[in-house]
């Protein structure tokens, strides 16, 4: 118990992320992403001025929650050249230089290993003055909620949303929702889902103060790539599966509309406000797993083993009410249950206790799946049979 609370402490940790890092157009793996905030907390600077990370395998089996060997072969594939699929190499972004404008390529990570249980990642050192010694212009970012997330999408909208709110926070002294537009294209160039693929026409559109991303539409679909291009799967695959996760793992509350031309969507209108975080961890801190076992034992051994009961806590995290209001329900069901587990388990996701329907009515008599009807008066169909 002990060292589970510490574990959580490790991943509750944050840091410190430029926003031209978070802002800046590119295309990487959610591994790649995640293990660049874990380094964050084990990073120095070496005579070559590079930006080095060097994370103990026991750090990334908490970080991650892994016990299997198949967290170190994902890393070690990441950190392979030679491998086919996506490496830690081809973590590439597009930024564009303060002094001249111009739009310039940027490999992240110039080498990495992982040996002996040790991973070392070293950053290009063009971009040390945007990892170290943040002084201005970053943002604060969550280390487990960044760790929550699975898709690459999830988490470069948290960055991005996360970077938004807190920047228009500061300059407008005002708190809740706020809402953030981009153009289309422009979102899913940041989210990586397109690149410049090296093509100048559009490279030199984007150094434009004023980017036409019609024209970059048009000039990206020119080099093949066309996926999610229609707005229904990009909302439907991206935008809705990645609200739900933010929503769900996150310390942020978003919401989003498509933004119209006539039918036509040419961006998306996200709605951000941040949950009251603190009043969480407080909550989470307070609760005692071995007392609320206690007590769910003396209430429910007549129905439940110690293992069954110990399974259902877990359905609710532990919540004593949630799963108090279930068993209630659960024990005035006007039917019998014939898997009070399962039931519970259940209610418990659903919150059928919180329903105020009235109880469930007797089942109609059927016979193989058909209805019986009872609308039909026999005395007269007889009558009518007898006269034939």
């Amino acid at each position: 118990m002990k060292e589970e609370k510490r574990d959580q402490l490790i991943t509750r940790q944050s840091y410190k992320k430029s926003n031209e890092l978070i802002n800046a157009m590119g295309k990487g793996t959610a591994l790649s992403q995640k293990l660049f905030a874990i380094g964050m907390q084990h990073i120095k600077i070496d005579e070559t001025n590079n930006v080095v990370a060097t994370i103990y395998g026991t750090d990334l089996r908490k970080m991650f929650k892994s016990t299997s060997g198949s967290l170190y072969e994902h890393i070690e594939a990441l950190c392979d050249r030679q491998v086919k699929g996506a490496t830690i190499f081809d973590w590439n972004l597009l930024m564009k230089d303060k002094a001249n404008g111009k739009i310039e390529a940027h490999q992240v990570v110039t080498d990495a290993s992982f040996k002996n249980g040790t991973l070392t990642l070293r950053y290009n050192n063009s971009l040390t003055d945007k990892i170290v010694n943040l002084q201005k212009d970053y943002t604060v970012l969550s280390l487990s909620d960044t760790l929550s997330l699975k898709s690459v999408y999830s988490l470069r909208l948290y960055e991005m949303l996360k970077s938004a709110f807190d920047y228009k926070k500061a300059i407008e002294k005002i708190d809740g929702e706020q809402v953030f537009d981009y153009n289309l294209t422009e979102l899913k160039l940041e989210l990586g889902i397109i690149t410049s693929g090296g093509d100048n026409k559009i490279k030199a559109e984007l150094e434009k103060d004023f980017p036409d991303y019609e024209k970059i539409d048009e000039l990206v679909e020119k080099t093949g790539q066309t996926k999610y291009k229609e707005y229904k799967i990009f909302n439907r695959n991206v935008l809705s599966k990645a609200k739900d996760e933010l929503n769900k793992k996150t310390s942020l509350i978003v919401d989003y509309e498509p933004i119209k031309s006539g039918r036509k969507t040419v961006g998306i209108r996200f709605f951000v406000d941040k949950k009251d975080v603190g009043n969480s961890i407080k909550k989470e801190k307070q609760i005692n797993k071995d007392d609320v076992l206690d007590d769910l034992i003396d209430l429910m051994h007549d129905y439940f083993k110690v293992k069954e009961i110990k399974e259902i806590a877990e359905c609710a995290d532990y919540d004593i009410d949630k799963i108090k209001q279930a068993y209630d329900y659960m024990q005035s069901y006007n039917t019998t249950v014939d898997v009070p587990i399962a039931f519970m388990k259940d209610c418990i996701k659903n919150e059928y206790y919180n329903n105020k329907a009235k109880p469930i009515s007797p089942k109609k008599n059927t016979f193989n799946n058909f209805e019986q009807r009872t609308d039909i008066n026999f005395e007269e169909l007889e009558k009518q049979l007898l006269d034939n």
